[in-house]
């Protein structure tokens, strides 16, 4: 029987403490098993209606550590979530098997460090011109939505997600 497909979030360098709550929110919706948090510890539950007693955290004090992790005893492939010349639209669905997803700090995007340890990078098509980004948790919101509509059912599927 093949393993399931999981996500992954991975939580590091997030600007608004509070946005980690409404992360979980979005994460429990979407199969999401487990949240890495890298890096400071006192992240905030605010926004998460609960949420957080539905899912797993893990700490690490470290990227590299974070990263020996989801790769080596979770198998993940670790998708960045920004806009770079080899980033593949998640219309597309470019996940082969279970994904820790990293996202961008809300004002600068993923630092060079982040973009070290990805395996590949989406992007999320925009229609209109107002705006370049998008807000980390609608972001995730939507990233998630796609891996996990492709990747049934929820029951047996969790999401990781990097930030």
């Amino acid at each position: 029987m093949a393993a399931a497909v999981e996500s992954v979030v991975v939580v590091h360098n997030v600007a608004k403490r509070h946005n980690v709550g409404t992360l979980a929110r979005s994460a429990t919706a979407f199969g999401v098993a487990e949240v890495v948090v890298v890096g400071r510890r006192d992240v905030s539950a605010f926004g998460s209606h609960g949420a957080t007693s539905h899912l797993r955290f893990r700490h690490f004090v470290s990227l590299a550590l974070a990263r020996a992790y989801l790769k080596d005893e979770r198998g993940c492939d670790i998708c960045g979530v920004e806009i770079t010349d080899d980033a593949q639209p998640v219309t597309a669905h470019p996940f082969r098997r279970s994904t820790a997803f990293l996202f961008g700090n809300e004002g600068t995007g993923l630092s060079q460090k982040e973009c070290e340890i990805c395996d590949f990078f989406v992007y999320i098509p925009q229609y209109g011109g107002g705006t370049a980004s998008l807000n980390v948790t609608v972001a995730a919101s939507i990233v998630l939505h796609h891996f996990g509509g492709k990747n049934p059912p929820y029951s047996s599927h969790h999401s990781t997600l990097f930030l």
